[in-house]
């Protein structure tokens, strides 16, 4: 089925349920079979995995378990049919738990973050509710009532496939683990690294109230030169084609955040204005109208970024918050 079958693993496209197009997911042969992510919850999606495994000469029995790189509804959909099926441990960091069986107080917690998010970010209050219907449409296409069997995290290896190393790789999703094995210095890599596109690093809820939220762009930025650091020669991603040039290609994607960063900061230049109002100046309305929390999870992100660094200020103002950039000079008193 692929050009991988030498390294011991098979790739599965599946349908991720949106514009995206097509998911990745991959068989690993060892002690253990092991398929990796899953495809949206649709019928075409359960369709297509089974016919792809009796072209294997396999059958969904085959499998002894998936592991997850993130819990995003294009790599966890088909779980809840999966189990039905074949009850098999699930695999993942511990971040995917309760985006993989939502209780109710998670999906209240999860409501509310987001429309007190939206409103400081400076969303008319007509659109503070985006978040909570976000979530609802996507969770149309995502698994429902599935628990997380083993837990993995940085530095773990992967039971049954004792070659392969855990690396936490965090910002596209708090969930997010990327697997790679030394031997041929091959890392597969889920949604963090994509030849074609950038990973858009989403905003998601403190597990508890009383934490902070992440800071997704800070922490992609963080672990993309990690990966670096690791000697890597093939990366199998969630979408597209392999990669074989890392180091440019993260190059390219550093590159790209700081000249988004360098354009928000003229915004913001001469005064002080909300997300939204930025927002608004990034984009086309139709892009703003159609997606809406794709583009706040972007704006925000370089925001945390240019805040961090010291390079712009934020205020708050009867519960709204409001940026603008720090001139030069008063950077270096």
């Amino acid at each position: 089925m692929s050009d991988i079958s030498n390294k011991g693993i098979e790739l599965i496209q599946l349908d991720t349920g949106s514009p995206v197009g097509s998911i990745n997911t991959y068989l690993l042969f060892g002690e253990k079979l092991t398929l990796i992510d899953t495809g949206a919850n649709l019928s075409k999606n359960w369709a297509m995995l089974t016919k792809s495994l009796e072209k294997l000469q396999l059958t969904l029995h085959d499998i002894d378990q998936v592991l997850l790189t993130h819990h995003h509804i294009d790599h966890v959909g088909l779980l809840d049919r999966i189990l039905e099926c074949h009850p098999i441990p699930i695999l993942g960091h511990p971040n995917n738990r309760p985006w993989l069986l939502p209780d109710k107080q998670f999906v209240e917690w999860h409501h509310e973050f987001f429309h007190r998010f939206l409103s400081e970010f400076g969303l008319p209050a007509q659109l503070c509710g985006t978040g909570k219907l976000f979530f609802e449409k996507l969770q149309q296409l995502s698994c429902s009532n599935v628990d997380l069997t083993v837990e993995l995290n940085e530095g773990d290896s992967i039971p049954g496939l004792p070659e392969w190393q855990i690396i936490e790789t965090k910002g596209h999703a708090q969930s997010h683990i990327s697997f790679y094995r030394e031997s041929d210095q091959l890392l597969i890599a889920g949604d963090h690294i994509i030849k074609h596109i950038s990973s858009n690093a989403a905003i998601e809820p403190p597990l508890t109230p009383s934490e902070n939220r992440a800071t997704p762009l800070i922490q992609y930025m963080s672990n993309l030169k990690k990966c670096v650091e690791i000697p890597i020669d093939t990366i199998l991603t969630g979408h597209g084609t392999p990669v074989m040039n890392l180091q440019e290609l993260v190059e390219e994607r550093l590159d790209d955040i700081e000249k988004r960063a360098a354009v928000i900061k003229g915004i913001i230049s001469e005064k002080f204005k909300t997300g939204f109002e930025i927002v608004q100046e990034l984009f086309s309305p139709k892009t703003v109208k159609e997606q809406l929390m794709l583009v706040v999870y972007e704006a925000t992100g370089h925001l945390d970024l240019l805040v961090e660094r010291g390079e712009v200020e934020e205020i708050t103002k009867y519960g709204v918050k409001y940026f603008r950039s720090i001139k030069k000079e008063l950077m270096k008193r």
